[in-house]
C-alpha cells in the first residue's frame, strides 16, 4: 500500500469514527443498539473496511461493544460505568493540572481566559448542547495543556469522549451548564493566581458535582423506563 492510499484511508477511517462518535453521544444510536456496518457504508459511500476499523477504534474508547456473533453494539449507559469513568477523572485530572500549572506561562493563562470566554459567549448564546459540549471539553483541555504529559492528555481526552454521553442525561441541562461556568470562572481565576490548591480542590469538586447530577439523572432515566 503506498503511501497516499495509506493516509487516505485512515481520513476515510477516521472520517467514520466521527459519524460514528457524534451519533452515540447524541444519543441517536441508543444503548444496546447494533450498528448496522452495511447501512453506514451505504450511507457513507466507502468500503465494510474502515467502518470495521472505525468500530474497533471506538471499541477501544469504550463507546461500542464488538460481539463475534452479533457485530457491535452500542455499549448500554450504566451507573457503575459513569462511576468508572468519573473517578477516572478524579484519580487523573488534578494531578495533570498541577502538572500544567507548574509549568504554565503568561502565554498559557491567556489560553485558559480565551476558552473562558468562548464558553460564556455561546452559553449565553444558547447555542446547542454538542457546540456547549465541545467548549466545555476545550476549556478543561486548555487547562491541562501545559502539563507536559502527552500520554496522560489522551487518556483524559478519552475520559471526556465518554463522559460526554453521560453529562447529555443531566436532569436540568441549563442549570448544569451555568453551574459549569460558575466552576470555570473560579477555576480560571485559581490558574491565572498560580493557586494550585485551590485549583485541584475546585476542579475535584467539580468533577465531583458532575458524577452526582449524572448519576441522578441517570437513575430517573432508569425508574422510568422501569415503571
Amino acid at each position: 500500500m503506498n503511501q497516499s492510499v495509506a493516509i487516505k484511508r485512515r481520513t476515510v477511517t477516521s472520517s467514520v469514527v466521527d459519524l460514528i462518535r457524534d451519533r452515540i453521544i447524541s444519543g441517536f444510536y441508543k444503548g444496546g443498539q447494533q450498528i448496522r456496518q452495511e447501512a453506514i457504508a451505504e450511507e457513507a459511500g466507502v468500503s465494510r473496511i474502515p467502518i470495521r476499523e472505525a468500530l474497533l477504534q471506538l471499541e477501544g474508547e469504550g463507546l461500542v461493544v464488538i460481539h463475534t456473533h452479533k457485530g457491535a453494539v452500542v455499549a448500554s449507559l450504566t451507573v457503575e460505568d459513569a462511576i468508572d469513568i468519573f473517578e477516572a477523572r478524579l484519580a487523573l485530572e488534578p494531578f495533570v493540572l498541577k502538572k500544567a500549572m507548574e509549568r504554565a506561562t503568561q502565554g498559557d493563562i491567556a489560553y485558559v481566559q480565551s476558552a473562558l470566554e468562548e464558553y460564556t459567549k455561546a452559553l449565553k448564546s444558547k447555542e446547542s448542547p454538542a457546540r456547549l459540549s465541545e467548549l466545555n471539553w476545550s476549556f478543561h483541555k486548555a487547562l491541562s495543556r501545559a502539563s507536559g504529559r502527552p500520554r496522560s492528555l489522551a487518556l483524559l481526552s478519552s475520559l471526556y469522549t465518554s463522559a460526554d454521553r453521560y453529562l447529555r442525561l443531566q436532569i436540568d441541562a441549563r442549570s448544569a451548564q451555568a453551574k459549569a461556568l460558575e466552576d470555570h470562572q473560579a477555576l480560571a481565576a485559581a490558574f491565572a493566581e498560580g493557586n494550585q490548591a485551590l485549583a485541584q480542590k475546585l476542579l475535584k469538586k467539580h468533577i465531583a458535582d458532575a458524577r452526582d447530577d449524572v448519576i441522578a439523572g441517570l437513575q430517573a432515566r432508569l425508574d422510568l423506563e422501569n415503571t
